[in-house]
């Protein structure tokens, strides 16, 4: 699957830093949008799809999941996204993992959101 490991000035020192997953799965994102509620609605659907993903390799195929990522990322709006939120994904991620950091980050006229996920390996 397709990952962006492009660093920015903007990226917070937790973002950057490298983690040991030996108890958690960890996952942290970033996206970027005109719109601040928009860039943080991407990042959460987007995040949990990678979390699903390092809690069972089989949830979906590394094509799958880049597609449904590319789709979250090219949609203007947040009516786009909906189809993911009442999707099993997120029914069965629901409130079994930790956001860990969320912040909001303003510049060059887009916003950044960054997110870390965390859920304890069993």
């Amino acid at each position: 699957m397709k990952t962006n490991l492009s660093v920015e000035k903007t990226d917070p020192k937790w973002f950057i830093e490298k983690e040991d997953e030996e108890f958690y799965y960890i996952v942290k994102n970033k996206e970027y949008s005109g719109d601040s509620k928009l860039a943080e609605t991407k990042n959460m659907y987007i995040s949990e799809i990678l979390l699903a993903n390092k809690i069972a390799e089989d949830f979906m195929s590394c094509s799958d999941q880049n597609s449904s990522i590319k789709y979250i990322r090219n949609s203007k709006n947040s009516n786009d996204v909906q189809m993911f939120k009442n999707g099993q994904l997120v029914k069965n991620l629901n409130g079994q993992f930790k956001i860990e950091k969320n912040i909001i980050i303003e510049g060059n006229n887009k916003f950044i959101s960054y997110l870390k996920f965390k859920k304890l390996k069993k």
